[in-house]
């Protein structure tokens, strides 16, 4: 267990290294936000989490070391990953954004990333696994079920949001040569 925290703090800081300039978030004028309903299931899995991390036993100390990684996780992908996909009922239209350089910057800093937030996946299922399991050892059927739900959101985000994210930056920056 300490192996993986060692992992989270070791990404945490490579996170932060590196040329400013070039991890910098861009700031739009009026910027496309994450999906209301991504930002609902974010939210949901870390408050039914937080209960969990109050357990006074291995099931609430395996909770508190999920809530730290998926808490940082779901905050990188709200900040860059995501939002770009708030700008497809713009694109479906067949408009573009007035800020697509900002956007491509966004979706430029997820693919450069994408390994790491796919370890991020990894991690987060290792002490998810942890938790379940400590879960049905001291008898918490209350917290049956949450392992799939989470599992299936990270299968939605691997198999379509992730992929529609790049896509999105692919097609502006086609676009961009277009114009």
């Amino acid at each position: 267990m300490r192996v993986y925290s060692s992992i989270i703090v070791i990404l945490l800081f490579l996170n932060s290294c590196g040329n400013k300039d070039e991890t910098k978030i861009p700031h739009f004028g009026v910027k496309p936000v994450v999906p209301s309903l991504i930002l609902k299931d974010h939210k949901d899995f870390l408050d039914k989490l937080k209960v969990i991390t109050s357990y006074e036993d291995s099931t609430g100390l395996a909770a508190r070391e999920l809530y730290e990684v998926m808490e940082f996780h779901f905050k990188e992908e709200e900040d860059y990953v995501l939002p770009p996909l708030g700008i497809l009922p713009l694109l479906a239209k067949g408009e573009l954004p007035k800020e697509s350089g900002k956007i491509i910057q966004l979706t430029e800093k997820f693919r450069e990333n994408s390994d790491a937030m796919l370890a991020e996946h990894q991690m987060i299922k290792h002490f998810l696994g942890e938790m379940m399991a400590a879960a049905w050892r001291e008898k918490h059927p209350e917290i049956l079920g949450y392992d799939k739900a989470l599992e299936k959101h990270a299968e939605l985000e691997e198999g379509i949001l992730f992929p529609a994210v790049l896509l999105i930056g692919d097609y502006l920056k086609l676009r961009d040569k277009d114009l």
